[in-house]
């Protein structure tokens, strides 16, 4: 019994096996299919820039991307944006090459269409300047460009300013209105680039007084000149030299008064000019560095009423070291009877023989006076409720030179240049304009 079941059982196992060789012998149910070879009939545009899209025309391209292969000149495109039977839609590569335009759809290739030129895209090198206020020029190198302005579009962080000049690698534009901190781009034909940040500047009121030194002492403003005071120490007369922007006013160093009230190599300004409740005083100064106390400017009536700037205090006297100084002092004034000085010692020195910009601002409003250096606040100081600006006569107001000098007190010595003088008290923002545009 037991040997017939493991026949049976054997003989199962032979029928089973040669049921599966039967199906394998069979194969697979498959289908073979030739994909039709694509035709193009052209493409457009023949020309163009790196990054532009070319359209190709024709049939049999099937609507699969990525079974659609384009070359230019032999550099396969990273991008077909789209395909449909009759048309291709590819983007030139950034490295293509003049020459002829290949296809491929699936294993079916044409081996050219036609030549396409690959116009070198524009490119941006450098920009004069990378900040700015509206109305600005400012210069754009680099390569091209052509030499058609309506061609060409510059937008400063999206805003479009003015093309006033150009050629194939320059483009002047105006910085336009109401733009802001951003790239600047320029627009070739259609065809974008990126080029630097460009920063805004806040834009400045006009002062009330300017003096440039291009050789003269007269007003920018057209108000009345200044008038120079040589003095009887016998030292040569200012001269005019290159300055931060043009020329600059030199100032003999070493020159000191010779005797209480005496004034030597001094530049006097109109009298009461600075008299105003809100004041800002901004130059430019290369200080040679001879002696303590040399004062950039000194405004006022007596050694008792006055507002300066000074170059240096002594390096003993309140801590200054070798800082910048500005002084606002009042005496036996309405509302002051007696000396009252406030000394506003800054954090920074002057860097002798070197171009650095001086701002110092007096608030009657907010009774505080402010000095900053290069654009940046170095120091800060209260001022007395009933302190102002005004408080006292403005009949001497002097560059270089002391309101009432004691024997023996220095003049400065060394170059000036853009003297300005606003009624008004001008913001950080503000200030850091004028240091930025010299």
């Amino acid at each position: 019994m037991k040997s017939s079941i493991k026949y049976s059982s054997f003989i199962l196992a032979i029928l089973f096996a040669a049921a599966i060789i039967a199906s394998c012998n069979k194969g697979p149910n498959l289908t073979t299919y030739t994909y039709p070879a694509p035709l193009p009939t052209g493409f457009s545009p023949a020309s163009g820039y790196p990054g532009t899209d070319v359209v190709i025309t024709g049939s049999s391209f099937g609507d699969y991307p990525n079974a659609v292969k384009v070359f230019f000149n032999g550099v396969k495109a990273d991008t077909i944006r789209s395909c449909a039977d009759g048309k291709i839609v590819v983007k030139v590569p950034a490295n293509a090459l003049t020459g002829k335009v290949s296809i491929s759809v699936w294993t079916n290739g044409v081996d050219s269409l036609g030549i396409f030129t690959v116009i070198p895209a524009p490119v941006v090198k450098s920009i004069s300047a990378d900040a700015g206020t509206p109305g600005d020029t400012v210069i754009i190198k680099g390569m091209g460009y052509g030499t058609d302005p309506s061609k060409v579009v510059v937008s400063f962080n999206g805003t479009t300013g003015t093309v006033n000049a150009m050629n194939d690698t320059l483009i002047k534009a105006i910085v336009p209105a109401g733009f802001s901190s951003g790239n600047i781009i320029v627009i070739v034909n259609g065809f974008p680039v990126t080029g630097p940040g460009f920063a805004y500047l806040v834009p400045v009121p006009d002062p009330i007084y300017q003096l440039d030194f291009e050789g003269n002492l007269n007003d920018k403003m057209g108000g009345t000149a200044s008038t120079y005071i040589k003095g009887t120490a016998g030292v040569a007369a200012l001269s005019y030299v290159t300055g931060i922007n043009g020329q600059a006013v030199y100032l003999p160093p070493g020159v000191k008064a010779t005797a209480f009230g005496d004034v030597q190599q001094t530049i006097s300004l109109p009298a009461q000019i600075s008299k105003v409740p809100e004041l800002t005083v901004s130059c430019w100064v290369n200080w040679a560095g001879t002696a303590d106390w040399e004062p950039i400017f000194d405004f006022g009536e007596t050694r008792g009423n006055r507002v300066n700037l000074t170059a240096r205090a002594a390096a003993s006297w309140n801590g200054a070291g070798t800082n910048m100084v500005s002084r606002f002092i009042i005496e036996n004034k309405t509302g002051f009877s007696g000396y009252f000085e406030y000394n506003n010692i800054g954090n920074k020195s002057i860097t002798v023989n070197t171009w650095r910009h001086a701002v110092l601002t007096v608030s009657s409003a907010n009774l505080i006076m402010k000095m900053y250096l290069d654009g940046v606040l170095i120091g800060t100081k209260a001022l007395p409720a009933g302190a102002s600006n005004t408080i006292f006569s403005h009949s001497k107001v002097y560059i270089g030179g002391q309101v009432v000098a004691a024997a023996n007190e220095p003049t400065y010595g060394g170059k000036i240049d853009k003297f300005q003088l606003y009624n008004s008290v001008l913001s950080a923002d503000q200030i850091y304009t004028l240091f930025y545009k010299k």
